[in-house]
């Protein structure tokens, strides 16, 4: 099964819908990806990507339904198809990324 590839307008619907959130796995704060995103406070969690390799299956439910958000959209992808074939979550990514939204700002 592939992994679910969302531009923003539909991460935010699917998100919604799903009691679930948005997940920055960068480095800047997530207030900062946030404002620049021109997203509610809240409304996205950050995560560090390592951590994933090596949580408990009870750990990872917590990304069940989430939506990954990286730079590029290489690694949300990635973290989001780790999750599926591990431990058997449903998780997307935020089709092309940060960048695809914004441009090379970082």
């Amino acid at each position: 099964m592939a992994v679910r590839e969302l531009f923003l307008e539909e991460a935010l619907n699917f998100t919604a819908s799903k009691s679930s959130k948005l997940v920055w796995i960068g480095s800047e704060p997530v207030d900062y990806i946030c404002e620049l995103l021109q997203l509610e406070p809240g409304s996205m969690e950050q995560a560090q990507p390592a951590v994933a390799l090596g949580m408990s299956k009870k750990d990872a439910e917590h990304y069940k339904n989430c939506i990954f958000v990286c730079y590029h959209g290489v690694s949300s992808k990635y973290l989001a198809q780790m999750l599926k074939e591990k431990y058997d979550i449903d998780a997307g990514s935020l089709k092309g990324g940060v960048t695809a939204i914004l441009g090379e700002i970082f």
